[in-house]
């Protein structure tokens, strides 16, 4: 007879397993390379390690992508009626980076937990520097080409 007693956030590890890093990586990612490389990879450590919360990880991130536009969107808006002028632009980008960080800061902690987890019974546990320095070195040519992309530095 098999098991069926299963601790809630317990990991289910999938085949691709072996290529999770610990959640600080995509956090350090997201500093020095931003959103479009480290939410990505926070989603995919989710579904590789079988995390039990990676739809609320989605969750957040497609929020924090929504929340990126709609804020881009407010703030087109009052620009153009005359309420935000050019002095205030550092003040605008405050509120687009601390948003950024939020979410990234929520995903960080989502993962955490069920990580130590998948870690303390064995798991296989890759550095995730490599994938840090190619968001850091790719960065700066993908926001130039994709200047839209520049909302998730």
């Amino acid at each position: 007879m098999a098991a069926s007693y299963q601790i809630e956030d317990e990991p289910r590890p999938g085949p691709l397993a072996h290529t999770a890093v610990r959640p600080l990586w995509p956090l350090f990612t997201f500093m020095f390379g931003g959103a479009f490389f480290s939410w990505p990879w926070f989603l995919w450590n989710g579904f590789v390690v079988g995390s039990p919360t990676r739809r609320r990880e989605l969750a957040w991130v497609v929020g924090g992508v929504l929340g990126i536009f709609a804020l881009a969107f407010v703030t087109a808006t009052l620009t153009r009626s005359g309420v935000i002028d050019k002095s205030q632009g550092p003040y605008v980008r405050l509120v687009f980076t601390l948003w950024k960080i939020g979410v990234s800061y929520a995903l960080f902690s989502l993962q955490a937990r069920t990580f130590q987890i998948y870690e303390h019974y064995g798991g296989v546990v890759r550095n995730g520097a490599i994938g840090l320095l190619i968001a850091y070195l790719l960065s700066p040519r993908v926001l130039e080409n994709l200047p839209w992309l520049g909302l998730f530095r």
